[in-house]
């Protein structure tokens, strides 16, 4: 079991890897709409530091979720 030190440095840590997720699908959206022509380049990477996100983001939940229903 986590003691509440862990458990809140869990959730710090979600909120951050949240907030990182939220920056990169704004520039995905900036990406798109600034302009006719897109850098598929950027856009691809874009989209796999998105993907590695929610994975992470997934993995931080499930550590954090067994606590809330205990």
């Amino acid at each position: 079991m986590f003691n509440n030190n862990n458990l809140g440095k869990l959730q710090q840590q979600l909120c951050e890897l949240k907030l990182a997720e939220r920056r990169v699908c704004n520039d995905i959206h900036n990406l798109s709409t600034a302009s006719k022509l897109v850098d598929f380049a950027a856009a691809k990477k874009l989209q796999s530091n998105r993907t590695s996100l929610q994975k992470q983001i997934a993995s931080v939940e499930a550590k954090i979720m067994p606590n809330i229903i205990a």
